[in-house]
This record gives C-alpha cells, structure tokens and sequence, in this order.
C-alpha cells in the first residue's frame, strides 16, 4: 500500500488508461479497449476505481488484445451476474437487513481470483494504481504495491450493496465516493496523455425520483460525476487528456448483465468511430 509512489518502478511512463467505476456499465470499457488495442494504442500504467479496478488489473496482467478478448469472456460469462445477488432477499427488503451490506463479497472475490491471476501489484506486467475511500477519514487511499486482491475488492465495495473491506485495520469502501475517474492521479505519476474510459461519459436528461431511494442513488451519481467532470475540463501542462465517447444504456437496473454483449459492441463502434474520425487521438 502506497500513498507517495507516483513513479513506480523508477520509470516515468507515457500513457495512462484510466479506467472509472460504473458496475455492470463496466461492460462498455472492454469495447473501448478492442477499440484502442487494435490501433496499436497501448498503456504504460494503469489507473482504476471500483469496477474500473478490476478491468485495469486484467490488462495490467495482460496488455494486448489477447487480455481483452480473456476479459470479455469473463464479462459475457453467465456468473459474473450473480456477483450482486443475495440468493436470499431481493429488492428494497436488502436494504432492511441486520448487516452491514446487502449481499457479502464471496462472489465477487471469486471474480476477482479468478480474472486476476497476480496476488501482488509487483507482479502485474503493468504497474497499476487503485483507489479505495478510507470510511474512517472520508479520503482516498491509493494502492500500487503488496497484495492486490483485497484493494480490488475494497475499491469496488459499493456503499450498502457490498461491504467494507479492511486492509491494515482500517475500513474502506468504493473509490468512486470521492475520486470515480482518477484523472488527476494518472497526470500526477508524470505521463505525457491520459486515456480516460468513464462509463457514465453521456448526456441524459436525469429522471425524476419516484422514491426515497431513487433520489439516494441520484445525488450519489451526481457527486460522482461532478469531479469528472471539473477534472476533465482542466488544462494540464505539458499532459494530453483523451475521454472516449461512452454510451447511454438506457433503464438498466445495476444487477442486470444481459446487455453486456450489447453494450461492448455499441462501445467499440463508438471509441473506433471517435479514434479514427481525429487522427491526434489515434496517434498516442
């Protein structure tokens, strides 16, 4: 675990992927990583939060298309639904529970085990940063050495459907609370572009709430989003910032994997479509 390394490995990199948080929206980063592999547009580093966590590990692990290709098979794999799911209560009953969490992280530590063959961040062919939020301070944490499995895992722990995650005794939960789409750490560690994948990357008019609930999950979007959107709009000097066009995927409820083959071809044709229509973007 690391708060200061902004250099691993002593080497000053070229370009960084940062891959955002989004749940089953996941699914588009894998067609917008077909889309940059096969124009020979490749990262240095890796830098992920939440579900973006886990995908930037998978192609740490493998940075070319065959680690793509492994990554969609996870993805369409009929299991990887179940990672949300109780087997017990559904619905707004979970949320009445007598537990920390809706449902526990057996599932998707088995995802997490199973996808990501390393155990430690050294071992990674690429060096990869993730974020978790500490539930004590309300601040980011940062974790690009030591065991990987566990920063996966507390990266991605969505407050009330997953646990906390305790690493050192102390707890953490999703890093898409305070930092969703980490650009500013991947202009931090030096590199020259920054490749941004944010799911969530599309303009619709937000619905009105009809529930109490409803309007829980919308202001937790909006604070989301709002630093992506501050930090994407930022200058940078001296650092080239490329955000891929996402895709609006319409009512899904974020237990639902069946427009995941869907949603991986309309975000390929979307980020070749936008990689080719501006040759700057294509030449990173």
């Amino acid at each position: 675990m690391s708060v200061t390394t902004l250099h691993p490995r002593g080497a000053r990199h070229r370009t960084a992927f940062v891959l955002g948080g989004g749940g089953n929206l996941g699914a588009v980063q894998i067609g917008m990583l077909q889309a940059l592999f096969e124009r020979d547009i490749a990262p240095d580093v890796l830098v992920g939060c939440s579900v973006g966590a886990l995908n930037a590990a998978a192609i740490a692990s493998r940075p070319n298309l065959d680690g793509v290709e492994q990554l969609r098979r996870v993805w369409l794999d009929p299991a990887t639904w179940q990672v949300f799911s109780s087997g017990k209560l559904t619905g707004p009953w979970l949320l009445l529970k007598k537990a920390r969490s809706m449902v526990t992280n057996e599932r998707i530590r088995r995802l997490v085990e199973t996808t990501v063959p390393e155990r430690r961040f050294e071992d990674f062919a690429l060096p990869l940063h993730v974020v978790a939020t500490s539930l004590h301070t309300g601040r980011p944490m940062w974790f690009d050495e030591g065991p990987v499995v566990e920063a996966i895992l507390a990266s991605a722990a969505l407050p009330a459907v997953l646990p906390p995650v305790h690493i050192d005794g102390e707890p953490y939960i999703d890093g898409g609370v305070v930092d969703n789409v980490p650009i500013s750490r991947a202009v931090a560690l030096g590199v020259e572009r920054v490749v941004v994948l944010h799911v969530g990357n599309f303009e619709r008019p937000r619905p009105s709430p009809q529930r109490p609930l409803d309007v829980l999950l919308q202001a937790f979007s909006i604070a989301r989003n709002e630093r992506f959107t501050r930090e994407s709009e930022n200058a940078y000097d001296g650092v080239e910032v490329v955000v891929l066009p996402g895709v609006d995927p319409g009512p899904i409820k974020r237990n639902d994997f069946s427009k995941t083959a869907t949603l991986i071809t309309r975000a390929h044709a979307a980020a070749a479509g936008f990689l080719d229509a501006h040759p700057a973007a294509a030449s990173l």
